[in-house]
């Protein structure tokens, strides 16, 4: 097992006495993990990651092998963890971590129960929610949120699309866990056309369309994300490069959707009473031509009353996730 670890020597960040979160960020291709001190809660040490799937195994079991790991890599650093905090791909009930659903990038995911992997190793508090859910209780706290009462929505926008509701510095689950899953929000892409948001705006997507149209300029029918892909496809990044080229279509493709995705969200800030909308994940980190288009397509259909309502990105950058399980756990681990 390829192992990557980052151990500092003995430091005031690293004492014993500092109280300390063990966290981890559950991936579909990676788990990273590391250490949070109480009293540095933005800062990281005795970090590193595993792979989550290699071949023959499932991300169960390859968890619960990060765990020994991890613990290991905290006591050497002198660290015995006060707690352990987890974000976890698919619909989870916390803070136990139960999955209750998990899509088919996972397979056997579903039904594993975070706190029971953990107890094979250490009796020490556990809290876990969805990977998304964690982010934003992180970036509330300690990133874009900050300053921002009332109730806000967190978007994710990468592989696919996620989020999270905060309400007074409450994350919202619901009895379901669903809270946030904002991927089924109906939207309409560049032509109009009424479409799932992850099917319009997630990178895969966005990809996705730009490849079918470009192929058929005239092409009329839905553009799903099982849409079959060409030899020639381009990815999102070098669509980007396009786009920053001067490419029509680019543009198009990019400036449509996301507008489209920020006229639904001028409905929900509405209808739920939002006071601000962070944005964060690989798409949403590609700035102005994203945030751009979601403030423009906002501001189409908004009232006057949502009209300064603020929509920025993500602040925490690449520690968000192990920062939001740290401050989940600080909160709910029991």
């Amino acid at each position: 097992m390829q192992v990557q670890n980052s151990i500092p020597k003995q430091s005031a960040l690293s004492a014993p006495s500092a109280p300390s979160t063990l966290c981890f960020d559950i991936g579909g291709t990676k788990i990273a993990y590391g250490i949070v001190h109480d009293n540095s809660p933005t800062e990281t040490i005795a970090a590193g990651s595993v792979p989550a799937q290699p071949q023959g195994s499932s991300l169960a079991a390859e968890f619960d092998k990060a765990v020994g790991i991890a613990l290991a890599a905290a006591r050497e650093a002198g660290i015995e963890p006060d707690r352990i905090g987890v974000g976890a791909p698919g619909i989870v009930r916390g803070p136990s971590g139960t999955i209750l659903r998990s899509g088919p990038t996972v397979p056997g995911w579903q039904g594993t129960i975070i706190e029971d992997i953990i107890a094979r190793h250490t009796n020490v508090p556990v809290a876990c929610h969805n990977d998304v859910r964690i982010w934003a209780f992180g970036e509330h706290n300690f990133g874009a949120g900050r300053g921002i009462t009332g109730r806000v929505i967190y978007l994710s926008l990468g592989t696919g699309v996620g989020g999270a509701i905060v309400d007074n510095g409450e994350l919202q689950t619901g009895t379901s866990g669903s809270t946030g899953e904002f991927s089924e929000l109906l939207v309409a892409d560049l032509r109009g056309m009424a479409e799932r948001v992850e099917n319009t705006c997630s990178g895969n997507s966005l990809a996705r369309y730009y490849n079918v149209l470009a192929a058929d300029a005239d092409y009329a029918g839905r553009i799903a994300w099982d849409h079959p892909a060409g030899p020639d496809d381009l990815s999102l990044p070098e669509i980007m490069k396009r786009y920053h080229a001067g490419d029509r279509l680019a543009f198009d493709v990019i400036d449509g959707n996301m507008r489209g995705f920020g006229r639904a969200l001028a409905g929900l800030a509405f209808a739920l009473d939002i006071d601000g909308i962070i944005i964060g994940g690989g798409v949403g980190g590609l700035g102005e031509p994203i945030l751009g288009a979601l403030r423009a397509g906002f501001a189409q259909w908004t009232v006057d009353s949502a009209q300064r309502l603020p929509i920025v990105d993500s602040e925490l950058g690449r520690l968000a996730p192990l920062i939001g399980a740290a401050a989940y756990a600080r909160e709910y681990a029991e």
